[in-house]
């Protein structure tokens, strides 16, 4: 048992890859190994990265008018799903990078074959991950309880938040590593992975010790990007992303 966050996130990530590891060899028609390179002929690697990120510099641009008022009403009982439609628009500039190069979805490892199947084993990690933070967490709820907390109308724009942060990052990878090569590319993810929970633990008073997971945390990302480039889906991981996202918040682990 651990009595900070981010060991049993950690742990819990590494419950959920191995799941994923052990459900592509027990179902191996989801996430057929032999694939057809899906790259766009003739393609110019660093060409198209620039223009992902300019899409990305697009998003955060979007992101900056949402936090200036610029959106969707997001009240009433529509509030959610107005909320939902506005992470929509602000992940817009990135998602018009493959329709507007007319690059297939499978460049933003969105396949279209068995999309329920690979959602509904994705869904069913994602309970196993939460069981597992429940059980390396000191003081976490019950996992049941957990899910209820997570899985709620109310919380329908994280989970599309969330989806497209997948998206994105597919997006992001493909381009990038059709440029530097997969291993460059992976680091470059890893460190961002790791980076991305900084200001959550800055704000949350997070000790010495607990930043030292930051290098696992980079290690982890590793993990997550290796697995996931395997797979070239992230469908199956993106309730895998959501659930152990929420576990941060006091009131979804039950932990004060």
């Amino acid at each position: 048992m651990f009595r900070e966050h981010y060991p049993a996130l950690f742990s819990a990530y590494l419950v959920a890859l191995g799941g994923w590891l052990l459900a592509s060899r027990l179902i191996p028609r989801l996430w057929p190994r032999e694939k057809p390179d899906h790259l766009p002929q003739p393609w110019q690697p660093w060409r198209e990265f620039g223009i992902a990120l300019i899409g990305a510099a697009g998003v955060l641009a979007a992101g900056r008018l949402w936090s200036r008022g610029v959106r969707l009403p997001e009240g009433g009982s529509l509030g959610p799903l107005a909320a939902a439609l506005n992470q929509v628009l602000i992940f817009a500039p990135i998602l018009l990078v493959p329709l507007l190069r007319r690059h297939s979805w499978v460049t933003a490892w969105l396949p279209r074959h068995r999309f329920a199947a690979r959602l509904a084993v994705g869904l069913l990690l994602s309970g196993v991950a939460l069981s597992a933070y429940s059980l390396f967490r000191d003081g976490a709820d019950h996992p049941w309880v957990l899910l209820g907390r997570i899985w709620r109308y109310d919380q329908i724009d994280e989970m599309i938040q969330v989806f497209l942060e997948d998206v994105t990052i597919a997006i992001l990878f493909v381009r990038l590593a059709s440029a530097v090569g997969k291993h460059w590319a992976t680091g470059v993810v890893a460190c961002l992975f790791a980076a991305g929970h900084i200001p959550a633990m800055v704000s949350g008073g997070a000790s010495w010790s607990e930043t030292a997971w930051l290098v696992r945390d980079a290690g982890l990302g590793a993990a997550v990007i290796l697995v996931i480039q395997r797979s070239r889906d992230v469908v199956w991981f993106w309730g895998i992303h959501f659930s152990l996202d929420m576990t941060q918040f006091a009131w979804i682990s039950g932990i004060d």
